[in-house]
């Protein structure tokens, strides 16, 4: 990022954004069309939202937590009829759930879903949802936020037909937040010519997608962001991206064995590789041990959102984490909780991930 940027109306930087989309679709399992936004995940969730959809058509969103909530508050923002799967924070919904809402809910032209449900550490079972469902409404447009799944969870978007996968910059691709991307099928295609002239402009798919074919962005992109992001793909690449998400899955397992032996508990049911959501031991509070991480270790664990601000840690397993640092949270939770009046057993936490994490090697 810190490289001289060419401008974005150069043969080079053409060749640059052509490179990113080559290595994307292959970071996304696709051959689809795949759009490079200059906007943070939520404005993909929310281009996928405008672009596809008339003002009301029916639409189901599954909502799992924050981000299933935040799907809701877009499909309403543009007037669609949303109707709403709500399961409680930390599970997630079954396709038997699924279908019998799209039962209950005839006309429904969009399923809106989460991969992973970044807030609760929940991983929906996208593959099995997505064959079920077309199974039985084969026209749907299956649109799924894969922002914290593409490069932590196996995500095939071709071979499972998903219409359009999201993800954005700051996840598995270590790079600050600022770009987003978005895969379309050609049913997702047939629905934006379908809608277009829909209520929006610098968000515009359409207009996106036809220069960016070139390699010609429509506005001003985050040039320095892109060039990270062609390194960020690269490097993802060469490791290959099946042993990126086979290491998010050991630590996930890894650090959710430490938590547990540190008496953590668990928020999920289905917990996800990208995150570990868990409520402190009896009597500790989750925002006071995050203070004390940060303030006396320099450790950071992200708080609770939604239903459970306040009450959970989250800590992450994607972008430039290694085991390493998932035994480096653990070791300074021992720590703390010791400083805070609990009394885990000395190294239990490390001790449990690191069997895990060898029975893996």
């Amino acid at each position: 990022m810190s490289l001289p940027m060419p401008h974005h109306r150069t043969p080079e930087f053409s060749r640059l954004m052509l490179q990113c989309r080559n290595m994307l679709q292959k970071i996304f399992r696709t051959n689809n069309e795949l759009v490079i936004l200059s906007t943070t995940g939520t404005g993909a969730m929310e281009a996928a939202v405008a672009n596809l959809h008339r003002a009301g058509d029916t639409v189901l969103v599954v909502s799992c937590g924050k981000f299933g909530e935040r799907w809701a508050k877009i499909a309403k923002a543009f007037r669609l009829d949303t109707r709403i799967l709500t399961k409680p924070y930390g599970s997630r919904a079954s396709l038997r759930e699924i279908i019998e809402s799209l039962e209950e809910n005839p006309g429904c032209r969009s399923l809106l879903i989460q991969a992973c449900e970044t807030s609760t550490g929940t991983v929906n079972d996208i593959r099995k949802i997505a064959s079920g469902v077309r199974e039985r409404f084969p026209e749907i447009i299956l649109i799924v936020d894969g922002i914290t799944a593409v490069g932590c969870e196996v995500l095939e978007t071709d071979e499972w037909d998903l219409d359009v996968v999201v993800s954005g910059s700051q996840k598995s691709f270590g790079i600050p937040p600022g770009l987003s991307f978005v895969s379309l099928s050609k049913r997702a295609l047939d629905a934006l010519e379908r809608a277009a002239g829909g209520p929006y402009y610098h968000l515009s798919l359409a207009r996106e997608m036809a220069g960016q074919k070139e390699g010609s962005p429509a506005f001003t992109p985050s040039i320095a962001l892109i060039m990270a992001l062609r390194e960020s793909c690269s490097i993802i690449l060469e490791i290959g991206l099946e042993k990126v998400i086979r290491d998010a899955e050991v630590m996930s397992a890894a650090t959710r064995a430490g938590l547990q032996a540190l008496g953590f508990r668990i928020l999920s049911s289905a917990p996800a590789n990208a995150l570990t959501a868990a409520f402190p031991p009896e009597g500790i509070s989750a925002e006071a041990l995050r203070e004390k991480l940060s303030t006396r270790f320099g450790v950071k664990v992200a708080g609770g959102q939604g239903e459970v601000a306040g009450k959970i840690i989250r800590i992450a397993h994607l972008g430039y984490f290694d085991i390493l640092d998932s035994c480096t949270v653990l070791s300074a939770l021992e720590l703390a909780l010791g400083e805070m009046g609990g009394n885990p057993l000395p190294g239990a936490g490390v001790s449990a991930a690191l069997e895990i994490a060898n029975g893996h090697s």
